[in-house]
């Protein structure tokens, strides 16, 4: 199958999912990464674990805000 019928197909997105924001939770000590939250790392047995949380960007909110740049 041509590589440009099967792009549109992998970027379309899938308007009923739900629109979380993406949260990353890293150990401060060592830089592991873990999806889910964690009280201990794993890798060093830190227990200074930072979460970060990243807007999802669907949101209409930057367009609606009428700031002209």
């Amino acid at each position: 199958m041509p590589v440009d019928r099967l792009i549109p197909e992998f970027l379309q997105r899938d308007d009923d999912a739900p629109n979380e924001d993406a949260v990353l939770h890293e150990c401060r000590h060592c830089g592991s990464k873990f999806d889910e939250p964690v009280s201990q790392c794993p890798v060093c047995d830190s227990t200074e674990i930072a979460t970060y949380e990243f807007p999802n960007g669907s949101s209409d909110e930057d367009e609606s805000r009428g700031e002209d740049f």
